[in-house]
């Protein structure tokens, strides 16, 4: 089917995809590793006999329940509504493939809404012991809701035997579903640890504080421990060439790769020194930093993992541009234009009209005309039709971007009106 293109002037469809996917799945993550927490948590309070314990543990799961029900489900909804406008043909076919997936995983996640509300709204309403339980219903439902979206989410970037196959268990059980299960069980973990330590820094008692500190450092420094050793495995378990561009390769996604890296290890240098070493010392300062520390850290990965993945939105099936592996013959032989109807020239006699429309059709999901993503574009091309050709030519050449698809005709069209933009530039350059 035939989709137009969602753009936003000066930000870009996939930006807003960023921003929204950077707090959600950071929010996400934090859920469901505080749903363990708070379990073992709360029975650690239960066994200390101590009211001050068990005001902290009621805290966290405050926490939960402001941040994960209420702004995770919203920009969970976001991101839904993100990407079936920026990119509905690779929704559509997430959706088509993994439908009872996700009617699956939107079970779990009512179970998660459901326990964290009764949990919360119960205390010193129930029994200590079906309370607690509640509480593990909550990380149950929390985390078989991440091992549903893990299968959909790594089968993108390597679908393994469903390109042949197309059956679900293929696709969901891919080369990277458990290494990315271990990786993303341990930011699970380690999110939660550092969530954990805004409510520590405001805790007065010095025991629950100095008990609880040692415990939330534990639990971040397992949880850190399995994304290193969950990532590592990731990493080798992706194609040798995907790998190559994040290990050296690509000097953008090389830099965010090792951010990512170092990040980790000084958060959980951090982590170690106040909740090991000196729990009592724990203050808003040190939490706050751990958080962006985290976030960084992760975000860092998240990026290299979504950029990794180009020129596909399903590696090896479809590319960024919505245009199938199997349909690129067919394509080259009718043109671009006859599947990306929306785009069709006005003119259609005209090159620099045709050239425009090419444009919309294959460039505008990553490059904006002026704004987003334009340098790379603006660096590339040339003033000159015949070097722009040349450049369009070589685009198998390049990883990270799909090939030219389309007749010679369109080509030359989209040649000439990449000069008319390169001089646009050059003019306006000049003028400033």
């Amino acid at each position: 089917m035939d989709y137009p293109l969602w753009v936003i002037p000066g930000i870009g469809g996939a930006m807003v995809i960023a921003v929204i996917s950077v707090f959600h799945v950071f929010i996400s993550h934090f859920a469901v590793g505080m749903g363990l927490y708070t379990a073992l948590a709360e029975k650690k309070a239960m066994n200390s006999d101590n009211p001050e314990a068990m005001k902290f543990v009621k805290r966290t799961s405050g926490l939960i329940l402001y941040v994960s029900a209420i702004i995770g489900a919203i920009t969970g909804v976001g991101i839904w509504f993100s990407i079936a406008l920026v990119h509905p043909a690779g929704t559509s076919a997430l959706i088509h493939n993994f439908v009872w997936g996700w009617a699956i995983e939107w079970i779990f996640f009512v179970l998660e809404i459901v326990a964290i509300l009764i949990y919360y709204y119960t205390w010193d309403k129930v029994s200590a012991k079906f309370h607690n339980f509640v509480a593990w219903l909550y990380f149950i439902g929390a985390y078989l809701s991440l091992v549903i979206i893990n299968g959909i989410i790594t089968f993108q970037l390597t679908p393994g035997k469903w390109i042949k196959t197309h059956k679900f268990w293929d696709g969901f059980f891919n080369p990277t579903y458990f290494p990315s299960l271990v990786g993303r069980t341990g930011v699970c973990l380690m999110l939660a640890a550092i969530f954990a330590t805004l409510i520590l820094s405001f805790v007065k008692d010095m025991d629950v504080k100095a008990s609880f500190g040692k415990f939330t450092g534990i639990f971040g420094i397992v949880g850190i421990i399995l994304t290193y050793i969950g990532f590592y495995w990731w990493a080798k378990a992706i194609p040798a060439n995907v790998a190559g561009e994040f290990l050296g390769g690509n000097e953008t996604l090389s830099e965010f790769f090792r951010n990512a890296a170092i990040l980790g290890v000084i958060t959980f240098i951090v982590l170690f020194i106040w909740t090991i070493i000196i729990p009592k010392r724990m203050n808003i300062i040190v939490a706050i930093v751990l958080l962006i520390l985290g976030q960084a850290a992760f975000g860092y990965y998240e990026f290299t993992r979504e950029r990794a993945r180009k020129p596909f939105v399903i590696r090896d099936y479809m590319y960024s541009t919505g245009v199938l592996v199997s349909e690129v013959e067919k394509l080259n032989e009718k043109g671009i234009l006859s599947k990306v109807k929306w785009a069709n020239p006005l003119n259609k006699k005209d090159k620099l009209s045709i050239g425009e429309a090419v444009f919309k059709a294959e460039c505008m999901i990553c490059h904006d005309w002026y704004h987003f993503n334009s340098k790379p574009l603006f660096s590339s091309i040339s003033d000159d039709p015949d070097d722009n050709l040349d450049i369009l030519d070589s685009l198998d050449g390049n990883n990270l971007m799909p090939p030219f698809v389309g007749t010679d005709k369109e080509k030359e069209a989209l040649a000439f009106y990449l000069a008319k933009l390169a001089k646009e530039r050059e003019k306006e350059g000049k003028n400033e």
